[in-house]
């Protein structure tokens, strides 16, 4: 998953959008939200509160950190003596 999709279901989640353009990811005022017409200025509030909350840097390693979480589980499953990884075994640890 992307920064941008991360940042994008965080205001969906408040307010309903057609989506959020980024031209500079790391600089929130560059992003744009696409409110749909039956957003509320409550829900508009409420995601521009998400945007400001949202830490670019925690969610990137919060991403890299699930993404080593996939690479150690499928070395754990490689590592196991006599062990032949099927099909199954990736899609059970969510690797697939």
């Amino acid at each position: 998953m992307l920064l941008q999709e991360v940042a994008t279901n965080k205001v969906s989640a408040v307010c309903p959008t057609h989506g959020i353009s980024f031209e500079n990811l790391l600089d929130k005022s560059t992003w744009r939200i696409d409110f749909r017409p039956e957003a509320t200025a409550q829900q508009k509030l409420d995601a521009q509160a998400v945007i400001s909350a949202f830490d670019v840097l925690a969610e990137e390693k919060k991403l890299k950190d699930a993404d080593q979480a996939k690479v150690d589980k499928k070395a754990g499953l490689l590592l196991q003596p006599n062990k032949s990884v099927t099909v199954q075994d990736l899609l059970d640890l969510g690797l697939i």
